[in-house]
């Protein structure tokens, strides 16, 4: 009896002492949340954690940076290659105008990658380096645009003052490309010299323009010249055709070549020729210019019978030149035909 009790005995104090090790291990438990250094380390995975995803946000948009700028480059390369092969072709100021045209495209373009460069985020120094290249090449094109719209008065020390732009752009560019070896992308050296462009354009529209006027004041001489010759050698087909009426031989070989004159048969000028019937009137019905210092003259003459009976009309077809040697016109030849 008494040895089952000291066995109850020891079993319960066995059970009492598991009891306050299960107490003592959970309170050792609670106690490690509340320790500081518990705290700290969650604080650095939370740190950890925020500076990866930061970093890859970053990388990516640094990756999407670098796709933008280098796609605004080419473009800008691409429209330099457009506006150079128009500035090749330069020659009047139709081709001109083409050109400025184009030149107000390549303004755009830089005004556009601008403006989305803008919109980039985490924007680091190439970024930055792109940027400040498209403001510089900007106002260097707007400049050049301005002159180009006043293209007549466009003068050297205009375009010295552009060159002194162009350089320092094409230095922003050098500077930008160096360093940024993912640059691939050539800018021609063309697209920082516009000036010379213009400066050539003024000659040629200058001296297109002088030979426009040059042309124009010899056709209004040409023409004045022709309405002169026109009518002088009309006025000699009037007076050989007086004369022919007349049936005066001296006063008709005034107007006839010397050639001519040894042709003719001035029988026909006689009464005798026109004794049943005679010329009686004229008119002159075409004055042609062939070419220069010759014309043609086509006249119908109205002969009459002397009794009175009847008439009838016969066509002249006269051919008249400039002689410079007495600076008159002539009657060359003359053929007869059907009334015109």
């Amino acid at each position: 009896m008494k040895k089952e009790k000291l066995q109850l005995d020891q079993e319960n104090k066995s059970g009492m002492e598991s009891v306050r090790e299960i107490n003592n291990s959970s309170k050792a438990k609670k106690k490690l949340y509340k320790k500081p250094f518990f705290w700290v380390l969650t604080l650095l995975a939370l740190i950890a954690l925020g500076l990866a995803i930061f970093a890859g946000v970053y990388m990516l948009a640094q990756s999407k940076n670098k796709l933008e700028v280098t796609n605004g480059w080419k473009s800008v390369v691409d429209e330099n290659k457009v506006v150079q092969g128009l500035a090749d072709k330069v020659t009047n100021q139709e081709s001109f105008d083409l050109y400025r045209a184009e030149l107000n495209k390549l303004k755009n373009t830089l005004e556009s990658n601008y403006s989305k460069s803008q919109k980039l985020s985490f924007r680091a120094s190439d970024v930055k380096m792109y940027q400040l290249f498209l403001k510089d090449y900007s106002v260097y094109i707007v400049d050049n645009i301005q002159y180009a719209e006043k293209i007549n008065d466009f003068t050297q020390d205009a375009a010295d003052s552009l060159k002194d732009k162009g350089i320092l752009v094409k230095n922003s560019a050098t500077n930008f490309k160096n360093n940024n070896k993912y640059i691939k992308d050539e800018m021609p050296n063309s697209a920082f010299e516009v000036q010379n462009v213009l400066l050539e354009a003024n000659k040629l529209i200058l001296s297109d323009s002088l030979a426009s006027k040059a042309r124009q004041l010899a056709e209004q001489t040409a023409t004045a010249k022709d309405l002169e010759d026109s009518k002088a050698s009309e006025n000699t087909a009037g007076s050989f055709l007086n004369a022919y009426l007349a049936g005066n031989a001296p006063l008709i070989r005034q107007f006839m070549t010397a050639a001519f004159q040894k042709e003719y048969d001035f029988e026909q000028l006689t009464y005798e020729a026109r004794a049943t019937a005679y010329p009686a009137s004229f008119r002159i019905l075409t004055n042609q210019r062939i070419e220069a210092g010759k014309y043609k003259d086509q006249a119908n003459v109205l002969f009459k019978y002397r009794n009175g009976s009847n008439q009838y009309t016969i066509g002249y077809e006269m051919n008249i030149i400039f002689e410079p040697e007495s600076s008159k016109w002539l009657v060359n030849s003359i053929s007869e035909r059907n009334s015109f």
